[in-house]
């Protein structure tokens, strides 16, 4: 049968914002992977720097590629899913629509894209706060001191001037300018140190005669030196590092522990993460035809009357929005839920008939992993609730709970979020731009000071903000 060309142009528009989702889907959490990485842990140098320009090229031609689908290819989420819906119908195999498949596809790109998103929110968080609170320049002299090898000790202040006192107490804070006597170069004892002032901010008044951390080139104390009351500052100071060691490790830690819980809790809840298998003995197939989407509620059997047992039925209720699927030859209605949007998914699949299918050994939490086989040729991946499960198969007539193989039928795997790409609203592609500009900005521009904090809760906050704009535009009653 010859497609229409309105079928060839929606199936390359799938094709085609397909392709640009799964690359911004791999390249987007690298990029912001590598960005924090290295602003975390890595000091001044040629390494930093290349690592922090590849990687925010590589965030600015995602937000590029996504800029181009949504104004070449862009529509509202219910017309990318009604064409991911036809790009997908044409599987060979029709003339045997009741039949079940040998086999079954995976979801390597749906899981791969909730992957993504787990690494990269948290990512994107860290970046932003070690962005606002860095201090990427510590002077020339810093600089200079760290190109020609410097050490860190500590010396006996000389001179103390310019002190400006934040506080009362011996315990305030203190800014001013502090001498102290550097090693002669010939590192003998009896010569005449060398006098090198610095500005510090201490965690505490000093005096003269007492000690602080400096960091200084023994061969070249000509140089200067830089210095503070902490040791991890002067440090900081002399490697170039944006944050303190200490600083850096306690918010990389955090980093990593809630990527891998994150992605941890969705291994083992995710309904759509699974690999292709072969079907057979023991798979429930049943005839449906989907009414739309809505509501379910998936609540465990009223069973006893005591306090703890209202308490255990409430904790473990829960509201799903999903497929209703009508089960043929019975009054019953299936609900089906996946990673998608429900509402649009009714939508477009409304009418659409085909194998509800599932293995009864094949659990996830509360739920049994199951495909919705189009008649069409395509396969949806998804969960039934597992008592809901139970209860239709145990209610269906026995035909419908053995479909005959369909040996040779070839169905095509129903990835609706594809073309997400095409779907971001263009306020929130707005805030993105905003958002990547002033990232840019704190990235390139080594000035230390508080206008860091007030950049990073704008960038923070841009996309955030964009998103409410466009609730209140398509908010009920707004003009």
């Amino acid at each position: 049968m010859k497609e229409s060309p309105d079928t060839d142009t929606d199936t390359d528009k799938a094709g085609a914002g397909a392709r640009t989702g799964r690359w911004v889907t791999v390249a987007a959490p690298l990029a912001l992977v590598a960005l924090t990485a290295a602003w975390l842990f890595l000091g001044a140098g040629g390494v930093r720097t290349v690592v922090v320009r590849l990687a925010f090229g590589v965030l600015a031609l995602c937000l590029g590629a996504v800029g181009v689908s949504v104004f070449r290819a862009g529509a509202a989420r219910n017309r990318t899913y009604a064409r991911a819906v036809r790009a997908a119908s044409s599987a060979p195999g029709g003339d045997r629509p009741a039949g079940l498949p040998a086999r079954l596809h995976g979801t390597p790109w749906p899981s791969l894209r909730a992957v993504g998103l787990l690494v990269a929110l948290p990512a994107l968080v860290c970046l932003w706060i070690v962005l606002a609170v860095a201090e990427p320049d510590s002077g020339g002299r810093a600089a200079a001191l760290r190109e020609a090898g410097a050490v860190t000790g500590k010396l006996r202040i000389t001179a103390i001037e310019h002190e400006v006192i934040e506080g009362r107490g011996r315990q305030a804070d203190a800014t001013a300018r502090y001498t102290v006597l550097l090693p002669p170069a010939n590192g003998q004892r009896a010569g005449r140190g060398v006098p090198a002032s610095f500005t510090a901010d201490t965690e505490r008044r000093q005096e003269v005669g007492g000690e602080l951390y400096v960091g200084y080139v023994p061969a070249h104390p000509e140089l200067g030196a830089v210095g503070d009351d902490q040791q991890a500052e002067v440090e900081r100071k002399v490697s170039g590092r944006a944050v303190e060691a200490a600083t850096s490790w306690v918010a990389g830690g955090f980093w990593i522990l809630v990527t891998l819980a994150l992605c941890a809790g969705w291994w083992r809840e995710g309904v759509t993460r699974r690999g292709a298998r072969n079907t057979g003995e023991g798979w429930v197939a049943l005839r449906v035809r989907v009414t739309g989407g809505g509501k379910h509620t998936d609540a465990p059997p009223a069973e006893g009357t005591d306090q703890m047992t209202a308490r255990e039925r409430r904790d473990n209720t829960r509201q799903l929005s999903c497929l209703l699927l009508a089960v043929d030859g019975t009054d019953r209605t299936v609900p089906f839920h996946g990673e998608l949007s429900s509402t649009v998914a009714g939508t477009v699949l409304a009418g659409a008939s085909g194998l509800l299918v599932w293995h009864p050994q094949r659990r996830r939490s509360k739920d049994v992993l199951a495909e919705l086989i189009g008649d069409d040729g395509w396969q949806l991946p998804g969960a039934v609730p597992a008592r809901v499960a139970e209860e239709a198969a145990a209610d269906a007539p026995g035909p419908d709970r053995a479909e005959p193989s369909g040996a040779g039928r070839q169905v095509r795997l129903l990835d609706l979020g594809a073309a997400w790409s095409a779907t971001v609203p263009k306020p929130l592609l707005a805030g993105l731009v905003c958002s990547v500009a002033i990232m840019g900005a704190l990235l390139a521009v080594p000035d230390n000071g508080a206008w860091r904090l007030w950049a990073g809760a704008a960038g923070l906050l841009a996309p955030v903000a964009a998103l409410l704009v466009r609730t209140s535009r398509s908010a009920p009653g707004s003009s």
